[in-house]
């Protein structure tokens, strides 16, 4: 009876340690959407919030809200990616939205910065290299001006991170241990090059 009593006590701890992660990465995402919708004009505001008249207690309020969500994250920097395996990739970073970032990690809980591009691709179909120095050579290089959703951008001299490029001068990225997968400009750090995999 004591030996049921402990596993089943070590099954519901295991259980709760994956709830607690959960709880946090949810978190994560509903801080990272908080702070993109403060971006947003006023009516565009409502139109996520369902200020415009939209009732949110509905059946399927809730499938309504996370369009919301995903319209806001758009509104804030999305553009619609060319290629389709391309989109699958950026949608996948997107959904990806406040996930921890574990060096060497490659999800699909947590991500360095070349395992979340390598992941989203994935998602897609698409093979690439682990490492960003790999995955600067997996497909045709870009010039900044020519950047389109989904392009691989990489940064520093020594080409030690990448982003997911989602249009509009924005990259969803995992930064450092300090930071979940975010949103962020590409001016935000030094521009090393650009690769178009699709």
């Amino acid at each position: 009876m004591r030996g049921a009593a402990r596993v089943e006590l070590k099954s519901l701890k295991s259980h709760q340690d994956e709830l607690r992660r959960q709880k946090a990465s949810v978190t994560g995402k509903l801080t990272e959407a908080r702070r993109l919708l403060a971006e947003l004009s006023p009516s565009q505001r409502d139109q996520v919030t369902g200020a415009d008249g939209t009732d949110d207690t509905a059946p399927g309020a809730a499938s309504r809200s996370a369009d919301g969500t995903r319209q806001a994250l758009e509104r804030a920097g999305a553009v619609a990616a060319p290629d389709s395996r391309a989109a699958a990739a950026v949608a996948y970073a997107f959904a990806k939205l406040g996930s921890p970032y574990v060096w060497g990690a490659t999800g699909p809980h947590s991500f360095d910065c070349s395992g979340l591009v390598q992941a989203a691709y994935r998602s897609a179909g698409v093979s690439l290299p682990r490492t960003t120095y790999a995955q600067i050579d997996a497909g045709r290089r870009v010039s900044r001006s020519e950047l389109r959703p989904g392009d691989l951008v990489f940064f520093y001299s020594g080409v030690s991170h990448v982003g997911l490029y989602i249009g509009n001068g924005r990259m969803i990225h995992a930064p450092n241990p300090s930071a979940p997968v975010r949103v962020a400009p590409i001016d935000q750090m030094p521009f090393a090059g650009a690769t178009r995999v699709v």
